[in-house]
């Protein structure tokens, strides 16, 4: 079961991304662990969640988005982050546990995103 749930959202991510390519937008894709469900907020508004462990922020202009990493059951106290929008393009991010939080480690750049107030 597993096996074709992982299948369909890589499909789904996959049609999702030919389509983007067409557009003038951009997106962020923000992909957690199996144990931790999240929520996105950004500018302030809280953004639909497809799945419990991974976000997709589309139509995005390219410029600074805010973000806010909320935890289901409030488990944790949410993290804030400022993310650059490329032109055209997208950011694959990866809430990854270190040092007992959680931390956004940027897939493209290859580095950890400073929590804001931490930079």
């Amino acid at each position: 079961m597993s096996l074709i749930k992982s299948g369909f959202i890589l499909a789904a991510f996959v049609l999702f991304f030919v389509h983007t390519v067409a557009q003038p937008f951009s997106y962020v894709y923000i992909q957690g662990d199996k144990d931790t469900p999240f929520y996105v907020k950004m500018e302030g508004k809280m953004m639909p969640r497809y799945g419990k462990n991974y976000c997709i922020l589309s139509e995005l202009s390219p410029g600074p988005i805010h973000i806010e990493i909320l935890f289901q059951q409030n488990i944790l106290p949410a993290q804030k982050f400022t993310v650059n929008v490329p032109e055209n393009g997208y950011r694959g991010l990866l809430l990854d546990k270190k040092d007992n939080a959680f931390v956004l480690y940027d897939l493209v750049q290859k580095k950890y995103l400073a929590p804001k107030g931490e930079e």
